[in-house]
């Protein structure tokens, strides 16, 4: 029980970790992108999210290769995949500033601070993209009943160390 609350407590501290802006490339070269990923697994991180930088060429399409980035997995060994085992995209089309993505039943079977963590890395990458203001979420074209919030926008943000918006991208940016 006590476990139970604490998970709930962490994420309703880490407030749905996700977000966007139409333009959140501050900070970061053209072609530069954060590839962000669960840092739960390491006790001493500071954030429940870490990130990798990506370079893509310019003629790139660029939602298609950061939903290819997320989904492949870290490189780093201080980050873990925030999906389960045999997630798959099963669609995304971008409306108006928003990316509806549509997940595969594996993505259903999240909860908590697991669910919290695997939205926050999706809309935090994929809000890099121009044009990307929010992201939607279903899985098998259904919504998440228990999610609080269904579209995700940068303003939607809480990093655990307080932090109102995630690190600027850089060249050389750190893991965690």
């Amino acid at each position: 029980m006590r476990r139970r609350l604490q998970t709930l407590a962490l994420a309703g501290a880490l407030l749905v970790l996700c977000g966007c802006s139409g333009n959140s490339q501050e900070g970061t070269e053209a072609g530069d992108y954060l590839i962000y990923y669960s840092a739960l697994e390491d006790r001493y991180a500071a954030m429940a999210v870490g990130y990798e930088s990506l370079e893509l060429p310019e003629d790139a399409q660029v939602v298609s290769a950061l939903l290819e980035a997320v989904f492949q997995g870290p490189d780093s060994q201080e980050l873990t995949s925030p999906f389960p085992d045999g997630v798959r995209l099963l669609s995304w089309e971008l409306k108006d500033g928003c990316l509806h993505l549509d997940l595969s039943e594996q993505y259903g079977s999240l909860t908590g601070i697991d669910l919290t963590v695997a939205d926050a890395c999706l809309t935090l990458t994929l809000c890099q993209a121009e044009g990307v203001e929010s992201v939607y979420i279903t899985v098998e074209g259904n919504e998440i009943p228990y999610r609080p919030i269904q579209q995700l926008t940068r303003e939607d943000v809480l990093l655990s160390t307080g932090q109102e918006s995630p690190p600027p991208a850089t060249t050389s940016a750190p893991v965690s």
